[in-house]
């Protein structure tokens, strides 16, 4: 493991943005959004108020008021950050442009910990995400001031010793040992966030940066080492965060979000740069944290109260970047395009269950807002983040008002009213569409992103089409999070649970079921109520009320995997012109070939199979546990245990049983034994089975070292 000789105490804070460019940007943006905000009030008061204001048309100014200020602070950050991408001159505040020509070739004598916090993941994806990242890093020369940690906090048995195998691979091929590090935790307390600060606790203080990716992650070399090399330059950033672009997708849903980030990601990423400064938000992964004021600064205290509201703090990295501010350290943005990725959910159900976590951890941040000591920018960042989900509420109850409102019309409004509702009507459309027109011509006439006419064309339809799919998409979305926001305030918590990165066959249409049809009944007794109403309120009303009644049918189509990219629509820039670590990806998992082990039910149970049949994983895994006898359960009870797996299988055990027997190194070693030992009589089919397929495909993973009669390096895992 490498170490920093001259670590010590970190510099003073520097390198913030100045004041007088933070401050006239910030009076600027807000200026424009508050005017804005203000204009469309003023036309919706004008609009409610000729014959006095009803308790209704109140409640209905108060709601609308969070929402148009929402609109506009999109719509101006938007704008602004495709005036910065064309302006002439550098923008100052880029970090890009504190690096010279001569700071890209200084080698790095720091020493960064790439750390990848995992739970229950696909094994050979981040094993094989983390090879093109280490490979990536070898091409730049600069491989020798990085050490990799894969974190585990899997409780799944099999997947335990899948990373395992995986690690000593992995460390194997690429020579990595001493270089690539593996741990896995007994008890996931505090989930990814403790998963972090344990890592911190242990190896912290032997590195300067820690660079965090999620289990989907993929970074390039170039751009990791440009990220210390600005973290090194400009010694008041505490978190520098990247923009991670969506690859990799398959479905409709996935494929439509990854081109969207790629037209519309990089302008709204200037423009967020512009007004937040040296304020802006980590996003909790493909960023670089200066881990000195991290340690001691950014750990997170439970908040009061039991879960979903208090006790752990879901959305840990709104918190920390604000912790991070507050110790006097700036969180950054920096603008990039390549170089910086992940992988999104496949489905709508996927998205919504991601949403649902991320709705309870953002809503925690209310007992923040009101907390002491917090720059005033942080406060903002936890308004904003309350305020993205909590805004479906408003809407929902701004068109329920609006429903209201229909129902119990009053006298036909005068000329000055009608032309008030027309003149709202006209700038909440431009407030919506005129960013992605903007965009889009920005790609039509710079192509940004594609040189080729063809491609621009082609970029043109896939607007469109993503803009259908989004509109179509928003009324569900609505009903969802205000769902989700409901359920938190009542106190219903969500469990951790793994996230679902690629889908498995066709669509699930029991799960779209009972997903989505409660919004279909929903949209039909609107629509009844609607028509009851009036025709031209039905009219006016029926674009929510068609997404509603198809709701099942856009959960369907938008994850299923017959998506208009065979026709060239949304493609991005790295689908043609691959970058070398995604090509290395790629590449290798097209060249895994499936397991041996084709039995479902010796597929289910891998992870047992290997260490309980095969002796080097078995060494493995025992030398891995902690040397100490296992408290938590009797010796007589393990041996039951033991009897029961051996004669009956693994489904004759529940989830917590394996993992007290797999903790238990005496057992493990015990059950290698007597599986081998044992008559077949003695045996379940479930064992005679794996070991018939275990002799015939030798499937030991070090079938290499067995052939060679070379011993396991277990002198590397000290």
């Amino acid at each position: 493991m490498s170490k920093e000789p001259s670590m010590g105490t970190p510099p003073p804070p520097q390198g913030l943005p100045p004041k007088g460019y933070t401050r006239a940007r910030r009076a600027t943006f807000f200026s424009l959004v508050g005017l804005g905000t203000f204009l469309g009030t003023w036309l919706l008061y004008i609009f409610l108020a000729e014959h006095g204001l009803r308790w209704c048309e109140i409640a209905l100014l108060i709601v609308f008021i969070p929402l148009y200020y929402q609109l506009n602070n999109g719509f101006w950050t938007a704008l602004i950050g495709v005036w910065l991408l064309n302006r002439p001159y550098p923008d100052p505040l880029d970090l890009w442009n504190t690096l010279s020509a001569d700071d890209h070739k200084r080698p790095i004598d720091v020493s960064t910990a790439v750390i990848v916090p995992i739970y229950n993941e696909d094994v050979t994806r981040v094993y094989e995400g983390l090879r093109a990242i280490y490979l990536s890093l070898k091409e730049t020369g600069q491989l020798e001031s990085f050490d990799f940690f894969i974190l585990s906090d899997s409780d799944d048995t099999n997947k335990w010793i899948e990373e395992e195998v995986a690690w000593l691979e992995l460390c194997r091929q690429l020579e990595g040992f001493g270089k690539i590090f593996y741990r896995k935790r007994r008890k996931p307390i505090n989930r990814k966030s403790g998963n972090v600060s344990d890592f911190c606790r242990r190896w912290g203080k032997r590195y300067r940066y820690t660079v965090v990716l999620d289990a989907d992650s993929v970074m390039s070399g170039a751009l990791i080492t440009a990220m210390v090399r600005i973290m090194e330059k400009n010694a008041g950033i505490g978190i520098l965060q990247t923009f991670p672009k969506q690859i990799g997708s398959e479905t409709m849903l996935g494929r439509v979000m990854q081109f969207a980030q790629a037209l519309y990601g990089p302008a709204f990423m200037a423009g967020l740069d512009y007004w937040q400064g040296g304020e802006a938000n980590y996003w909790g992964h493909n960023a670089i944290i200066r881990l000195a004021p991290f340690i001691e600064s950014c750990a997170l205290p439970p908040l009061p109260g039991k879960e979903p509201f208090g006790g752990h703090i879901l959305s840990h990295d709104f918190v920390e970047a604000a912790l991070m501010r507050k110790a006097g350290y700036a969180v950054r943005l920096l603008r990039t395009s390549r170089g910086s990725y992940e992988e999104g959910p496949p489905t709508l159900v996927d998205m919504l269950k991601r949403d649902r976590r991320w709705c309870q951890g953002n809503m925690q941040h209310f007992w923040l807002l009101f907390a002491k000591g917090w720059h005033p920018m942080s406060r903002l960042n936890f308004f904003h983040g309350i305020l993205s989900y909590a805004s479906s509420v408003l809407w929902f109850l701004f068109l329920l008002l609006a429903t209201f409102l229909a129902a119990t019309p009053v006298e036909q409004a005068d000329d000055k009213v009608a032309l008030a509702e027309q003149l709202l009507l006209g700038l909440t459309i431009t407030l919506i569409f005129l960013p992605k027109i903007v965009m889009l011509l920005d790609e039509l006439f710079t192509g940004r992103l594609f040189k080729p006419l063809k491609l621009r064309m082609l970029t043109l339809m896939s607007c469109a089409g993503d803009t259908i799919i989004f509109t179509l998409m928003a009324p569900v979305l609505m009903i969802f999070h205000a769902q989700f926001v409901i359920y938190t305030i009542l106190g219903k918590g969500v469990r951790w649970i793994a996230q679902r990165r690629k889908i498995d066959g066709g669509v699930d249409w029991r799960e779209l079921f009972f997903t989505f049809g409660p919004i279909v009944l929903i949209g039909l007794i609107w629509t009844f109520i609607a028509f009851r109403v009036s025709a031209g309120f039905l009219l006016w009303i029926s674009p929510i009320l068609v997404s509603l009644i198809l709701a099942m049918v856009i959960g369907a189509v938008v994850s299923s995997g017959r998506s208009g990219f065979r026709f060239g629509l949304f493609r991005i820039p790295e689908e043609l012109e691959k970058p070398p670590e995604i090509l290395q990806l790629e590449s290798n998992l097209a060249e895994i070939k499936d397991r041996a082990l084709t039995h479902p039910d010796l597929e289910k149970n891998f992870g047992l199979v290997q260490v309980f049949l095969d002796p080097y994983v078995n060494g493995l895994h025992v030398s891995l546990l902690r040397r100490r006898r296992n408290i938590h359960v009797s010796r007589d009870f393990l041996r039951e245990l033991a009897d029961r797996l051996i004669r009956q299988g693994p489904q004759a055990l529940k989830k917590w049983e394996l993992k007290s027997m797999i903790h238990d190194t005496d057992t493990v070693t015990d059950l290698h034994y007597r599986l081998w030992s044992a008559a077949e009589h003695d045996l379940a089919p479930f064992w005679s089975l794996a070991i018939k397929q275990y002799n015939l495909a030798k499937s030991s993973p070090f079938a290499h070292l067995l052939a060679q009669n070379e011993p396991l390096p277990l002198e590397a895992l000290a």
